[in-house]
């Protein structure tokens, strides 16, 4: 029996993304989210009542190699990272880059980081309501 195996250049995933982002605007997007899903790096997102946690798997990366950068106009959070691998042959440096985008509903200029045990966590805490609605006095 000679089997044929078809390969497609489809990812579902990103197309959920899409479907949220233009119905929702809630979930965080990856801008490169084919990367992602070829790679296989652990991302997790969760969210409660108080905002959303994001954990990324570096393995092997020190905090100090990390670095995140924020930009409160598009809202979008930049994460790069290296690390040095040692084989046979020598040493090369590893890049991590990722990056993805926060919904209204979060307070992006909040966001705090920890790194323990090769895991980057980000602290994004929800918008209060108060804040977030702004009263004008007419003069």
């Amino acid at each position: 029996m000679n089997t044929k195996l078809t390969t497609y250049r489809y990812n579902p995933i990103a197309n959920i993304e899409r479907l949220f982002n233009e119905q929702f605007n809630i979930l965080p997007i990856f801008h490169d989210l084919e990367e992602v899903y070829k790679t296989g790096d652990t991302v997790r997102f969760s969210q409660d009542e108080k905002g959303m946690t994001v954990d990324i798997d570096l393995p092997g990366v020190k905090k100090e190699d990390t670095e995140i950068n924020v930009d409160s106009n598009t809202r979008d959070v930049f994460i790069s990272a290296k690390k040095i691998a040692r084989d046979h042959q020598g040493q090369t440096e590893k890049t991590f880059n990722r990056s993805f985008t926060i919904g209204r509903e979060y307070d992006i200029s909040n966001v705090e980081a920890t790194q323990v045990d090769g895991v980057l966590t980000l602290s994004l805490p929800r918008v209060k309501k108060d804040s977030a609605i702004k009263k004008v006095n007419i003069n």
